[in-house]
């Protein structure tokens, strides 16, 4: 018999138990989680309940509708429509961004269908995600476009979702956009690219101990992929 002591397992926090109940819904149904359902699962009061979801917001986990207590966004889940849809074999989503549309295949770990648009024109964008890679993008030349530094997305984050992550059918189109800018001010991507850049944040959000990566961790993943300078900084 082993004398080799085991540090004990520590139980969940409340807040760590509403956040991946809050993930699971959406991931179950492809809506997040009223308010009430929350205080009803887990016993809580109103006050408790909204204090839990804006300590989830502060560690950016969610996003909530502008003073309520709403989920707006559980990245890379949107909790309401937008030009970016998400399918698999059995359920529909909508994500926050281009990059989001991408992450989902990291979060939920299944083969996704991304039905977007162009940001320029509204032509339609249709890519396939498998096995950690794109299968199928159409048209080919399209990309994702960030218009924001890294360092800058959390100034306001859902400006930054909604507005300034992208798709683009060509370069052509991004360089006709009024989103447009220097190379050191943005970033071109292929979806490849993105689903690499977002493994350590997206990976492991279904699961109960999933924390997001600091600052440190982020930018030696993104120097690994030979993302340097000071664009990639956050």
């Amino acid at each position: 018999m082993s004398d080799v002591a085991h540090a004990p397992v520590s139980e969940p926090t409340l807040d760590q138990r509403v956040r991946l109940a809050i993930f699971q819904r959406l991931a179950d149904t492809g809506r997040p989680p009223v308010v009430e359902e929350l205080m009803a699962e887990f016993a809580m009061t109103r006050a408790d309940a909204v204090a839990t979801l804006n300590r989830l917001a502060e560690a950016r986990h969610i996003a909530l509708v502008n003073g309520t207590a709403r989920i707006l966004m559980a990245f890379p889940f949107s909790g309401i429509a937008t030009p970016f849809q998400v399918v698999t074999e059995d359920q529909s989503y909508f994500a926050n961004c281009a990059w989001d549309a991408v992450a989902l295949h990291s979060t939920l770990g299944k083969d996704i269908r991304i039905e977007s648009f162009c940001h320029h024109c509204g032509e339609r964008i249709t890519i396939e995600m498998s096995g950690g890679r794109a299968t199928l993008v159409e048209p080919a030349e399209a990309l994702v476009f960030l218009a924001l530094r890294p360092a800058q997305w959390w100034q306001d984050i859902i400006a930054t979702c909604s507005n300034t992550m992208v798709f683009f059918s060509s370069p052509a189109h991004r360089d006709a956009s009024d989103l447009a800018a220097s190379p050191e001010a943005a970033a071109s991507l292929t979806p490849d690219q993105v689903h690499a850049l977002g493994i350590p944040l997206y990976e492991k959000k279904l699961d109960i101990d999933y924390a997001r990566p600091g600052r440190d961790e982020l930018n030696a993943h993104f120097a690994s992929l030979g993302l340097t300078g000071p664009y990639w900084q956050v």
